[in-house]
């Protein structure tokens, strides 16, 4: 009878393949039906065949094997046939998933195979096991698998190393047993065996390396005398896991791998050699350390300049780890590192990014901030007239900085690469609290760039930075605001800003005006700025913006009304009047788009400045300039001193009242500078100040109350009621408001009261007293011998009667 072979089962996928799913699903059915009925046969090689092809259509479809596949692959495994068998042993790790109990069927077959006379069936079974060991059969087969490493053959020990590894996994008691022979193995004569059992401690050693330190010996001969790369590399990488639990192990290390490092061509074992350099401490303050740290970044920085875009990936990786101890030899690679963040490839540029942010310093922060930038524009982007572009040059001449260009290499800036770089460049300013920054003036023409070229949403931050920027610095506000009213007057941002487009403008406008409100003394012409504010534009941002427009232009008024109040020329102000009162008339007309606005917060801002403004123009339009002065009369020395003029005849005051109506509301008595979180850590507390020990000791006072019991009467009760009153008033003096001389005087009286009452008590007691007293004892007693509820003595107990319930009428239900 003709059967189909795997390759005809092939051969028949591939046909269906490019026809219609139904076709192609009907084929695999027959084909599953087909497998079936030869998995039911007893011809030994059609079963094998049958295995082979089901785990073919389980790596390739998600088909269903049949139930009972996994008792016909151990059958398979349990062939005398070796090619049987090896096709069982491949079907294992598909037919036995984790936590399979029909594994256990195959553990006297894996011990007949490992225990074979032949060297084919244990390496054969070795291969097979590594891939469906399981706890259960790591701890029955790991005495007969620890017997295969002294085997004759090195092929069965170097397979026996290997799946130790595996049986260490799922039954980590066996590595106690067995690691002596395993550590033996390190100086097996089989280079090959060597290499394995270097792998496996290596890998071993990532959990816990600090128990393989003993190997060090062994390891270090190895080292000094091995000509094969891998096992090399394999002993430099445990090597790097052992050096942070043994320190001595540094000095020990220098010489061989600073050999290895100077003359290895292989590129993977100097890559390897460096990186242990770096994790495992060897780059320390020494001189050798020194040399050794220069001599490595050599060596990376000509990976940057190879081809093979994985070296200089590893090589980024690296440099990235030696910048904390070493960063100063990296400046003189500054533009090869640069060069990397041009680079074609996204996963390369994200590595130059983290090592750019790390090297960033004082000293070389400004090229790294506008390179970055530049890397932001378009690569065909020709200089325009906009807004930035002007900020730009208005700096650029004032503190000779070269204007930004575009990226030389044109790279895909999708919109997530542009929020990377765009975080990265604000990471890099605001690192340590901006101490990197070198002009503050500079880093604000930053901060305006990347509002207008980063165009993905980091809006919120760049406001965020432009808040502490102006709030810290001082002698950056004048250029700040500068800045800033540039950036509001921008008719283009402003519209931006409106659109809701989600680039941020909106906050970023939100920090404009609030510095240009908050240092309105910066400000060219503030009328024109206010009157700004309250355009049409404005009224299409969102309401939190709008808001803080209002609030700002309120508050530029207030000052330049008071400016011009102080300057007010009270012989000629009818042109002061008028310019006063042509601004607040432009005011109010700007208002009154915003008094109807949906957003309460905006309407409630307008309607208040309205109302504040109605005010100040019924004062300018009753205002009356005052008649001069008339100067004081000379005084005449012979007079009197009562009778001498000491101020002019007339005291009011030339301007309009109104113009100072604006400023108190909004200027603080005095500015608030920042603070460091860490101030208050910095001051020590007075000597002799304990915080612990309680101010009064209670325990006393509590005792003593105990002690009367309830004879005091109403008199103590008051006393104690009127100690709690005078704690509470103490209390709430010492967190509360200040209190008054006649509080003061009123506690005091009280305190002298009570005190007097409490001294008064203590003293000799009457005879009426002490009748009085027994007298309320004797009826308290009686009135506690008569409460059935109240037990006046222990000995009473006894007289507590006792009865006992019956309660089987009520569990029959009777009455």
């Amino acid at each position: 009878m003709w059967e189909r072979t795997l390759q005809d089962l092939i051969r028949g996928l591939r046909a269906n393949t490019s026809k219609p799913q139904a076709q192609l699903d009907k084929f695999l059915q027959e084909a599953i039906e087909e497998i079936r009925k030869e998995l039911r046969g007893g011809d030994m090689d059609l079963k094998a065949g049958a295995v082979l092809k089901m785990v073919y259509l389980m790596m390739l479809y998600p088909v269903t094997p049949p139930p009972s596949f996994s008792f016909h692959v151990v059958e398979v495994m349990s062939s005398p046939k070796y090619h049987l068998k090896e096709v069982g042993y491949l079907a294992a790790e598909g037919a036995f998933p984790e936590g399979t109990e029909e594994v256990v069927l195959t553990v006297n077959g894996i011990k007949k195979d490992l225990l074979s006379p032949s060297h084919f069936l244990p390496q054969l079974a070795l291969t097979g096991l590594s891939s469906i060991v399981n706890g259960p059969l790591a701890r029955d087969l790991s005495h007969d698998i620890s017997s295969l490493l002294t085997h004759s053959r090195p092929q069965v020990r170097k397979r026996a190393v290997l799946c130790m590894y595996r049986v260490f996994e799922k039954y980590p008691d066996a590595l106690k047993d067995n690691f002596s022979r395993l550590s033996d193995r390190l100086e097996d004569e089989d280079q090959g065996v060597v290499s394995a059992t270097i792998n496996v401690l290596t890998e071993l050693a990532r959990k816990n390396a600090k128990n393989y330190l003993p190997l060090a010996p062994q390891l270090f001969d190895i080292l000094s005398k091995s000509q094969n790369n891998w096992m090399l590399i394999k002993v430099v990488k445990l090597f790097s896991l052992l050096t942070p639990h043994e320190p001595r192990l540094i000095r020990k290390l220098l010489p061989p791998i600073t050999n290895l490092i100077t003359t290895t061509p292989a590129i993977s074992l100097l890559y390897e050699c460096v990186r242990t350099c770096i994790t495992g401490g060897m780059l320390d303050d020494s001189e050798a350390g020194e040399a050794l740290a220069r001599v490595c970044v050599g060596k990376l920085s000509g990976f940057l300049e190879d081809d093979d875009q994985n070296l200089k990936y590893i090589a980024l990786l690296a440099l990235v780890k030696i910048i904390p101890t070493h960063a100063h030899l990296l400046e003189d690679y500054q533009e090869v590192v640069l060069k990397s963040v041009d680079d074609a490839d996204l996963s390369i540029r994200l590595r130059a990014l983290d090592l750019v942010q790390a090297m960033a310093n004082r000293r070389n922060i400004q090229p790294i901030v506008d390179q970055l930038v530049s890397a932001l524009l378009p690569p065909s982007a020709a200089p325009t007239t906009s807004a930035v572009n002007s900020l730009l040059s208005t700096l650029s001449s004032s503190q000779n900085i070269a204007p930004l260009a575009a990226s030389p290499s044109p790279t895909l800036l999708t919109p997530s690469y542009r929020l990377e770089l765009t975080n990265r460049v604000l990471a890099i300013g605001s690192a340590d609290t901006f101490s990197s920054i070198p002009s503050f003036e500079w880093y604000l023409a930053v901060l305006i760039d990347l509002a207008y070229i980063s165009r993905v949403n980091v809006g919120k931050e760049i406001g965020r930075q432009i808040r502490e920027v102006v709030g810290r610095v001082k002698s950056v506000r004048e250029k700040a605001v500068e800045l800033l009213g540039g950036l509001i007057r921008d008719q283009a941002f402003l519209e931006g800003a409106g659109k809701d487009a989600g680039l941020g403008w909106d906050q970023v406008l939100e920090s404009a005006v609030w510095v240009c409100g908050e240092f309105c003394e910066f400000l060219p012409s503030p009328p024109q700025m206010v009157l700004l504010l309250l355009t049409p534009p404005i009224s299409k941002l969102p309401p939190s913006t709008i808001a803080i427009c209002l609030h700002a232009s309120a508050k530029i008024f207030g000052h330049w009304a008071a400016q011009k109040a102080e300057r007010w020329d009270g012989d000629d102000s009818s042109g002061d009047l008028l310019e006063v009162r042509r601004v607040v008339d432009k005011v109010v007309e700007g208002l009154e788009i915003f008094k109807t606005s949906p957003d309460s917060e905006v309407q409630e801002r307008a309607l208040n400045i309205l109302h504040l403004f109605s005010f100040i123009l019924a004062d300018l339009s009753s205002y009356v300039a005052p008649p001069p002065s008339i100067p004081p009369p000379p005084e005449d020395p012979d007079a009197f001193p009562s009778s001498r003029p000491s101020s002019p005849v007339n005291s009011t005051p030339t301007h309009p009242k109104s113009l100072l109506l604006l400023s108190p509301l909004f200027t603080a008595a005095y500015a608030l500078p920042p603070v460091s979180s860490r101030a208050q850590s910095s001051i020590a507390p007075p000597e002799g100040l304990d915080l612990d020990t309680p101010m009064y000791d209670w325990s006393t006072e509590l005792a003593e109350e105990e002690r009367e019991g309830g004879d005091s009467g109403s008199e103590s009760d008051l006393e104690g009621a009127g100690r709690g009153i005078m704690r509470e008033g103490a209390a709430s003096g010492s967190g509360g408001r200040k209190r008054t001389e006649e509080e003061e005087e009123l506690r005091r009286v009280v305190a002298a009261g009570a005190k007097g009452k409490g001294k008064g008590k203590k003293g000799k007691k009457t005879a009426e007293e002490e009748e009085e007293k027994r007298k309320r004892k004797a009826a308290r007693l009686a009135r506690q011998r008569a409460d059935p509820y109240y037990i006046n003595d222990a000995d009473e107990l006894d007289l507590i009667p006792v009865v006992k319930l019956d309660l089987g009428n009520i569990m029959n239900g009777g009455s």
